[in-house]
């Protein structure tokens, strides 16, 4: 054990005492469990499992083979990229415990105040006191039809086009300059339509109207063959740009975090 006898006889005595009786019967050179020894050995075992079992879990966290990596994200930013990341993310560490929870910015910046995640995925512009930037990603925006809605026959779509013969064009909150210009596309004759993302995909998909998606909410529908990128004159370069940000304390993130970060960064790469 590499441990003196003396030592291990006040280690013992120590024991005892901290027991109230003693755990030995010594006579000469043998050792015999007394009724608490026997009574107590299972427990002792339990421990040097337990102290064994965390030893390794600590070396395993220290070179990223185990831990925990939690993270927090808008429902809007789950797809497509963020997706990809976890996989890879899962193959390089299949020991670690993932968790993704959703929320809207309020809540996930409320989840990095109070320690529950490591990072956050907002929209941006973001600002906010006591969080700091890791990663500023920005996704183009692009009009997207049914692959046998009218308009998808069309050489050339004009904003005209997409006023009369969308049916309807639905609005996304994505950005304030997106949404500047899909109130220019929406045909003051109809009504409004205002739906999430994953609603306007849907819609799309069942051949109903056209919108504007980013290329991971379309990328799907589009490598099936059932959706399409409409060629819109003079669309301007719509993004929908998004954030992945820490509490200030975190200062050091895991192996985790970092890994994450470097998967997403080239993951985003290839939009």
């Amino acid at each position: 054990m590499g441990i003196s006898q003396p030592t291990i006889s006040l280690r013992i005595q120590a024991l005892e005492q901290e027991l109230g009786d003693t755990l030995f019967v010594r006579g000469g050179k043998q050792l015999q469990l007394t009724q608490l020894g026997r009574n107590f050995i299972p427990y002792a075992l339990q421990a040097l499992t337990a102290m064994t079992s965390g030893l390794q879990v600590a070396q395993d966290t220290i070179q990223g083979r185990k831990g925990q990596f939690m993270l927090a994200t808008l429902p809007a930013l789950t797809t497509s990229f963020f997706a990809a990341t976890l996989a890879r993310l899962r193959h390089a560490h299949p020991a670690l415990d993932i968790a993704v929870h959703t929320g809207h910015t309020q809540q996930i910046v409320e989840m990095l105040h109070d320690g529950l995640v490591e990072l956050g995925l907002v929209v941006g512009p973001f600002f906010s006191p006591a969080m700091v930037p890791i990663l500023q990603l920005k996704e183009p925006l692009m009009v997207i039809a049914h692959a046998s809605h009218p308009l998808a026959k069309k050489e050339r779509v004009t904003l005209d086009d997409l006023q009369t013969a969308s049916n309807p064009f639905f609005q996304i909150d994505w950005s304030l300059e997106a949404r500047y210009w899909q109130r220019n596309v929406q045909s003051t004759r109809l009504a409004n339509i205002e739906v999430p993302p994953h609603t306007a995909y849907e819609l799309l998909m069942s051949g109903i109207g056209t919108a504007l998606l980013t290329h991971s909410f379309a990328h799907h529908g589009i490598q099936a063959g059932n959706l399409v990128e409409l060629p819109v004159d003079d669309l301007p370069a719509l993004q929908r740009e998004c954030v992945l940000i820490r509490h200030e304390r975190e200062a050091s993130l895991s192996l985790a975090a970092n890994d994450f970060i470097r998967i997403l960064r080239e993951e985003t790469l290839l939009l």
